[in-house]
């Protein structure tokens, strides 16, 4: 029994001496894993902070890109402005030429013609003088002789005041086929200002269109990013700041685009209020044309038409939005077939576009 409880006491020892050799094991083992998981913490601390570093630089250099791009384009802008004017003040200057030319070579052939009456009016009227001098020195001796003479003085007195006549009939013909010219001239000039004010007109409606297009890329813009900043207020995320910088930055380009946009359209009522007496002395003229208005009219309808149809092939989900567009831009269509060629008030300033 004694032997018994002896022998238990042993093995007893013995496995509390395995556990406590166990448990130091363990606690080597703890320690040594504690310090693995401190070194890969500091090391995982170390990439994530060298990556968000990173990542701001890369922000920092998209927004010098980004304001690079601005400022390429407003610079593009405005050479293509002045390009523009350039272009308006050298055909101006063209027409004006030509018209100097026309009108100084149609006065010249005129003042030509008047010096040449004046030489054929003065050598008959020196020939009447001689004729006079030889009758009145002759007149007492010769009584007869003289009235022949001035029988035909009298005679050469009516072949004087016949060629003053025709000569007068002549510059009055003149006169009136140079008139004729000069209104042939300035219809000429007034159709090419159309072609000059169509062009010009187009690429106005052209610009106010794509702007206005960006108005509205950049308002959905400031939505999305007015949501993401609200969402990030609600989250505590740290991007909240750049959203928000984001944000002023779109409000920014907002303005400018908008201050742009209504340059263009003052420069299209300015370019329609100049057009207006050339279209009223074609009109007068008979002459049917298209107006530069209900070009860019149509001009923007095909393009929505375009972006609608690109819109139906890239998402099924709006189906609905876009019929409903269709049947308006169809609305639009026969409102401008209904209405015929439309020419404007002198109250019309700009053009609305949809």
């Amino acid at each position: 029994m004694k032997d018994a409880k002896r022998r238990l006491k042993q093995r007893c020892e013995t496995d509390l001496k395995h556990v406590h050799d166990s448990i130091q094991k363990a606690d080597l083992e703890d320690a040594e894993a504690m310090k693995r998981f401190a070194a890969q913490k500091d090391k995982s601390e170390k990439m994530i902070k060298d990556n968000e570093d990173r990542q701001e630089e890369c922000w920092r250099k998209i927004q010098d890109l980004e304001r690079q791009l601005q400022k390429l384009g407003t610079e593009r802008f405005e050479e293509v402005k002045r390009r523009i004017e350039e272009n308006d003040r050298e055909e101006k200057r063209k027409v004006e030429y030509q018209q100097f030319l026309d009108v100084v070579s149609q006065h010249k052939k005129l003042l030509e013609l008047t010096v040449y009456n004046c030489d054929l009016a003065i050598r008959a009227i020196g020939i009447i003088e001689e004729l006079v001098a030889e009758g009145c020195s002759a007149i007492k001796a010769r009584y007869d002789k003289t009235n022949q003479e001035l029988d035909l003085a009298i005679r050469a007195i009516g072949i004087i005041e016949e060629l003053v006549a025709e000569g007068c009939s002549a510059i009055k013909a003149r006169y009136d086929k140079t008139n004729q010219e000069l209104a042939d001239l300035r219809l000429l000039v007034h159709q090419e200002y159309l072609g000059v004010f169509r062009r010009l007109y187009k690429t106005l409606g052209q610009l106010v269109y794509k702007k206005e297009k960006k108005l509205e890329e950049i308002d959905r813009n400031i939505r999305t990013t007015h949501i993401q900043l609200e969402f990030c207020i609600e989250t505590f995320d740290p991007n909240a700041k750049k959203h928000s910088d984001s944000k002023k930055d779109l409000y920014k380009q907002r303005a400018n685009i908008e201050e742009e946009l209504q340059m263009l359209k003052d420069k299209m009522a300015t370019a329609l209020e100049l057009f207006r007496p050339t279209e009223e002395a074609l009109i007068q003229a008979g002459i049917e044309f298209v107006h530069p208005i209900e070009e860019v009219e149509e001009g923007n309808l095909q393009r929505r038409s375009k972006m609608v149809e690109y819109r139906a092939h890239l998402s099924k989900n709006e189906e609905v939005k876009i019929a409903a567009e269709r049947e308006e831009i169809k609305r639009a269509k026969q409102l401008m077939i209904s209405q015929g060629p439309r020419t404007p008030s002198k109250s019309t300033q700009a053009i609305e576009y949809q």
